[in-house]
C-alpha cells in the first residue's frame, strides 16, 4: 500500500503536564527516533539473508508498505536538531503557521486533505509518541473498511510497556471516559460489529474512549470528509485542541470503533513512555 503519515510534532521548554512542554527534550527525541524506526520496519526496507551466495533479497514484498513520513511543526519548537543525521532521510518536515501551538493538529489535517490528488491508499494522522509493532497493522485496517464498511472508522486500541516486572506489564490505558464528554463524540449507541478474522471471534465496539492519538482514513473516507460543512471547523469542544484534532473531526463523519478489550491487541499502537503507569498506584485509586 501507498500511505501518507502526518506526524504532530511540537516541543517546547516552557514546562507543562505533556511531555511536550517538559525542559528536558530527551524523551521527545528518543520517542520520535523510534516511533520513525518502527514505521521504516513496515516499509520498503526489509531483506532476507541467501545463504548459499551471501547476498540479500527483497523480502515480504506482500505486505511492506511505501510510507511517506511528514512532520507538521510550526517550524521553531521541535526537536529536529537533537536527531541523529540518519534519521532525516526518514522524513520530510512541512512548516506550518497554526494559530497556536495547540492547533497544530488541525494544520496536520490540511495537509493531509492537500494530498489527496496523489491517491494514496491511507491517509494517517499522528502524534509524535506512538509506535507501530504490527507488521499487519495498515493491512487490518484495510480489512476493515473493505468488511465493515467505509462509514466506519477503526482505532487502535493504545498500551504501555513497563520497562521493569511489573503487576501490569502491558497497560492498556484508554479506559472509559466522563459519560458527558464522551457523548460530545458518540452521541448515540452505534451497534457492535461481530466478524471472524483468522480463525478469531472479533468485536469491534463504539468506544468508551474515542480518543488514540491517531487517525487512517481511506482516500474515500478523506474525500468524503473534506466535502462535509463542518471540515476544517477548528472545533476543540472534545478535552483540548489536541484531543480535538485526532478525534472529534473524524467522530462527525463516521462510526468510531475499537477493538473490543477482549481483543484489545488485534489493532494496538503503544505509547511511549510510562506516564500512565503512574496511575495505578495513585494514592486515589
Amino acid at each position: 500500500m501507498r500511505i501518507l503519515l502526518a506526524i504532530v510534532h511540537y516541543w517546547s521548554p516552557e514546562g507543562g503536564a505533556h511531555q511536550s512542554l517538559r525542559p528536558n527534550p530527551g524523551p521527545r527525541v528518543e520517542a520520535l527516533k523510534q516511533q520513525l524506526l518502527f514505521l521504516r520496519r513496515l516499509g520498503l526496507y526489509q531483506s532476507y539473508l541467501h545463504m548459499a551466495d551471501r547476498s540479500v533479497y527483497p523480502a515480504n514484498e506482500s505486505i511492506r508498505n511505501e510510507i511517506d513520513i511528514r512532520l507538521i511543526t510550526d517550524g521553531k519548537h521541535h526537536i529536529l536538531a537533537n536527531l541523529p543525521n540518519e534519521y532525516h532521510s526518514c522524513f520530510k518536515e512541512i512548516k506550518t503557521n497554526p494559530e497556536n501551538p495547540r492547533s497544530l493538529g488541525f494544520e496536520a489535517q490540511r495537509y493531509l486533505a492537500t494530498q489527496i490528488d496523489n491517491n494514496y491508499d491511507l491517509y494517517c494522522y499522528l502524534e509524535d509518541d506512538l509506535l507501530i509493532y504490527d507488521s499487519l497493522f495498515f493491512q487490518k485496517i484495510r480489512w476493515f473498511y473493505k468488511t465493515m464498511g467505509e462509514e466506519n472508522i477503526i482505532l487502535p486500541q493504545r498500551f504501555e510497556l513497563n520497562s521493569t516486572p511489573h503487576r501490569v506489564d502491558k497497560f492498556f490505558i484508554d479506559g472509559p471516559i466522563i459519560e458527558d464528554e464522551l457523548r460530545l463524540i458518540i452521541p448515540k449507541k452505534t451497534p457492535v460489529l461481530k466478524c471472524r478474522w483468522g480463525g478469531l471471534d472479533l468485536l469491534f465496539e463504539p468506544p468508551l474512549n474515542p480518543h488514540s492519538g491517531c487517525f487512517f482514513l481511506s482516500l474515500n473516507q478523506i474525500k468524503y470528509w473534506v466535502d462535509q460543512p463542518y471540515w476544517m471547523d477548528r472545533d476543540c469542544s472534545f478535552i483540548s485542541p489536541l484531543e480535538s484534532a485526532a478525534t472529534l473531526g473524524i467522530s462527525k463523519a463516521f462510526n468510531l470503533f475499537k477493538p473490543g478489550l477482549k481483543n484489545a491487541s488485534w489493532l494496538e499502537i503503544q505509547h511511549f513512555g510510562t506516564s500512565y503507569h503512574g496511575l495505578i498506584d495513585s494514592p486515589d485509586k
